[in-house]
Parts: C-alpha cells; sequence; structure tokens
C-alpha cells in the first residue's frame, strides 16, 4: 500500500512494550469470515438537455473474505479482500492504493484489500487501530446513509488509511478519532470536486466524533462529529481549510405498537466555508443557495422494525447543497427519495428491496432540465 502513515503505524504499535505478554496466552487460531452480496438493478435516467430517458440493467455482486487473528489477549489482527463485479463492468483491476476517487468508492470490477490492520487494547476502555480500517458514522437504521464519514454501503469498496482510537467513556458514551492518510492522487473516502491532495499540507486529514448509543432507551443514537482537511480545495486563488460538522440523532417513537418498534431521526451538516458551486462543477441558473460560501446538507429517515415478524421497512429523505463536496451517500446538488424494504431470514441471510429517486436540488445554467434518476434494486446478502 502507498501509504506512509499505514507503515509508521504498525511500527507504532509492533514498538510499543506491552506488560506481561509472556505471562499470558500466545495467540489463538485464525478466524475467518465474509460475506456475498448479489444485486440486481435498472436505472433509468432523464437527460439534463432534451429531456430523453435511458434505461441500463444489470446484475453486480460484492464479495468479502477476512481473517481476525488475535495474537495476544492485547493485540488484534485484521484483514479484509473485497472484490466487486457487474455484468456490465469494463475490466479487471487489482490496484492496492491509498485512494478511491471523488465518489469514495473503486469501480466495479475491481478487487483489492480493504481492510488490513492491528488493534492494540491499550486499556479495557481503549483501543488503538492502525492500518487500513472501515471508520464509517452514518445516521442510524437499515438505510445507513451519512453526510461525511460513511461508504462500503450496497456495493462500494472503500476505506481509511491512518490511526483510529476508540475511547468508552463510560457504558452509554463513545468518542471516536481518526487520523487518516490522504494520497497525493485523492484521498479514500468521498472527497468530491474540486477537493485534491496534492499540496503536502494537505497529506493528513482528521475526524473526531462524540456518541451516545443505548439499545434500550428513549434514544437509539445521538452524534456530533467534525472533520477538518486542511488545504483541500482552492478558492479565490488560494488553498482553504474545508471543516465539516454534522449531528446525527435517532430515536425510539414513544407509541405502544404490540409487536416491534418505530423509529425517526435525522442528520444536518454544514461546512461553515467551502467552495463555490461553480467550482464544485455545479454552474447554477439565477435560483441559487442560500450560502454562497457556506454548504448545508441533511437528511430525515423513519423505520418499522419487527411490526410484522422479520419484516422492516424503511422511508428516507435527504438533499445536499451544489457545494457539498465530502459525502459518498448523498452526490453534490441532489434531492434523494427513498423506500426499503428487508425480510430477515436468518442472522446470516437477507433479502432487500429498494426504490429511490433521485433529483438535482437546483437547474444547472448550462441545462435544460434538471437531471431525473429512478432507481430499483432487489438484494441478497449472505455471510459466513
Amino acid at each position: 500500500m502507498k501509504s506512509t502513515v499505514t507503515i509508521l503505524g504498525f511500527l507504532l504499535l509492533l514498538s510499543l512494550p506491552f506488560e506481561d505478554i509472556s505471562a499470558q496466552n500466545t495467540s489463538s487460531s485464525p478466524e475467518f469470515f465474509g460475506a456475498f452480496r448479489t444485486v440486481f438493478t435498472t436505472v433509468e435516467t432523464r437527460s439534463r438537455n432534451d429531456a430523453s430517458t435511458s434505461t441500463t440493467n444489470a446484475l453486480n455482486a460484492r464479495l468479502h473474505l477476512g481473517m481476525n487473528y488475535q495474537i495476544n489477549p492485547n493485540l488484534r489482527f485484521r484483514t479484509r479482500v473485497a472484490g466487486r463485479y457487474a455484468t456490465n463492468q469494463d475490466d479487471f483491476d487489482f490496484p492496492l492504493q491509498g485512494h478511491t476517487g471523488g465518489s469514495g468508492s473503486y469501480s466495479a470490477g475491481t478487487t483489492t484489500i480493504d481492510e488490513f490492520n492491528l488493534a492494540w487494547k491499550i486499556q479495557p476502555n481503549l483501543e488503538l487501530v492502525a492500518g487500513r480500517f472501515q471508520g464509517r458514522f452514518p445516521l442510524a437504521g437499515f438505510i445507513p446513509k451519512g453526510m461525511d464519514r460513511y461508504y462500503a454501503a450496497t456495493l462500494s469498496i472503500s476505506h481509511t488509511d491512518g490511526l483510529w482510537l476508540k475511547w468508552n467513556l463510560n457504558p452509554t458514551w463513545k468518542l471516536d478519532f481518526i487520523a487518516n492518510h490522504n494520497s497525493p492522487e485523492g484521498s479514500s473516502h468521498a472527497a468530491r470536486t474540486p477537493m485534491d491532495f496534492s499540496p503536502d499540507a494537505s497529506r493528513f486529514s482528521g475526524y473526531v466524533n462524540l456518541a451516545h448509543r443505548n439499545t434500550s432507551g428513549l434514544w437509539v443514537q445521538r452524534e456530533i462529529g467534525l472533520s477538518f482537511y486542511p488545504s483541500s480545495f482552492q478558492r479565490d486563488g488560494s488553498r482553504q481549510n474545508l471543516t465539516v460538522l454534522t449531528g446525527r440523532a435517532m430515536m425510539r417513537v414513544p407509541v405502544d405498537i404490540g409487536t416491534g418498534e418505530l423509529w425517526a431521526g435525522g442528520e444536518l451538516g454544514f461546512i461553515p466555508s467551502s467552495p463555490r458551486a461553480t467550482d464544485a462543477g455545479t454552474p447554477l441558473a439565477p435560483e441559487t443557495p442560500l450560502f454562497e460560501t457556506s454548504s448545508v446538507a441533511w437528511q430525515v429517515s423513519a423505520y418499522a422494525n419487527d411490526v410484522l415478524e422479520k419484516h422492516t421497512f424503511g422511508l428516507l429523505y435527504g438533499q445536499t447543497d451544489p457545494h457539498w463536496v465530502i459525502s459518498s451517500s448523498f452526490s453534490t446538488n441532489q434531492t434523494m427519495a427513498e423506500a426499503r424494504y428487508r425480510y430477515t431470514f436468518s442472522s446470516r441471510l437477507n433479502f432487500e428491496m429498494r426504490y429511490r429517486f433521485r433529483t438535482d436540488l437546483y437547474k444547472r445554467i448550462t441545462a435544460n432540465h434538471t437531471q431525473q434518476i429512478r432507481d430499483f434494486y432487489a438484494r441478497f446478502t449472505i455471510r459466513f
């Protein structure tokens, strides 16, 4: 892997003086795991130019094969291979690199390593992970989407290269801190135009998240997150820092329905200083966002969980400003409405159907119409 921080992280962990390791169990047998997901998709797109429509169909699949190895009670190694394939892919590729592209995912036909890390249990409530890992922070629910650090959904493959400190402050509050490396070619998670990481000053970025989760109380989730990307884009001829503020909350609706639970919640994101919409690739007609150099994104969702045994229903709506440049779940200048259904056969096998409608939030000045995308998928996921 081309990530310098990954190598430094491993050297740091391996050089640390672990207490009484000789008196502890040396190791255990490797534990292998995996998942296979097959998805049929159909997508209908209305053109921005002449309102003509086109339809594409594809059969897709994603495969995960991984291993956990408990070296000793305080040190664990984990790795995973991820492959994404489709009937309409161009070719096969086997990259080992530190960037994925602006959308935050490798394309179909890719097989790569998306996890490769060491985890050190410093104290019972404190763990440090070094290497390549999955640090994701979506709005809770079975339609997981995030305005900042969420990726590898549905068929996507992506990762973070760096250090991840997990601190359980008490039984219900948790603090996460991530310091990650950005390749000169781009970030490993979503970083859309005009973000780039060619300057040395932009090589490292950070994220901190304070979360409250309680599986039995009123609040399913309460979180606030802060991302910082130094010197990551240009505006008015100079390099600018990008700071992303997000807040997520999900609650159990206090209504007795006999069986199951009703959930409702939302996420709000704000970038105080962002690129202009034109710089983000979205030249706008006279109707413009509220802020020219600040950006807003939000989503709301609701769920009926196990109201019928093994059946889950969900609705989601969200939108992003034309210069919201940091989400893999939402493109810039987008509204999204989604309905999803899941049937859970067992803890290892489930089936899902989704209908989604996306459209441009604002019409581009270079377009005659707003683009509209309607898509449907049906998928099976099996874990082993």
